[in-house]
């Protein structure tokens, strides 16, 4: 299992976890916790499954695949 912590709005939150149930078995989604301080961000925590593959016919994974350059510490992160 994986988990993923979402940071932003609450309603930028509520609205990505189901996008993630595209791609992934999503096990569990938390409630918002705000962030510390004035934030208006907040936190939520998202667990997947991985084992679970889903099986997309190749025009579906075709359509559905991220558009967005993932970075970390400067560094590309390599591709899946």
């Amino acid at each position: 299992m994986v988990k993923i912590r979402m940071e932003g709005t609450a309603e930028e939150c509520q609205q990505a976890a189901p996008r993630l149930a595209e791609l992934f078995d999503v096990v569990s989604v938390s409630g918002a916790y705000p962030n510390r301080g004035r934030s208006r961000l907040v936190r939520v925590y998202v667990e997947i499954r991985l084992a679970g593959q889903r099986h997309l016919d190749q025009d579906e994974a075709v359509v559905r695949r991220p558009r967005a350059t993932i970075h970390r510490a400067g560094r590309e992160l390599p591709p899946p």
